[in-house]
């Protein structure tokens, strides 16, 4: 029996033959801030749970910073918490 061909959504698509990996200020142009050779690859952020805790980008064409960092939980992070389905 021949199997069916699955299409696979254009958003969660695989690139085989390389990717790179891109930070963008507004609508600006993208940055290139990594490569990939294959499919394999990744970028990961990881920020940690203590004061002063983030990473800041600038762009160096604009000067706009894009800044990632962790606070104390606020009312917003309650909320999606509570909006997380429950893991069993």
């Amino acid at each position: 029996m021949a199997k069916k061909k699955t299409e696979i959504p254009k958003e969660i698509q695989v690139y085989t033959e390389g990717c790179d990996f891109c930070m963008q200020f507004d609508y600006d142009e993208p940055h290139v801030v990594g490569a990939s050779p294959d499919g394999e690859g990744g970028l990961e952020i990881v920020l940690k749970a203590y004061q002063d805790a983030g990473i800041t980008f600038v762009c160096p064409n604009t000067g706009k910073k894009l800044r990632l960092f962790s606070r104390p939980l606020s009312e917003a992070g309650k909320k999606i918490l509570e909006d997380q389905p429950k893991i069993k």
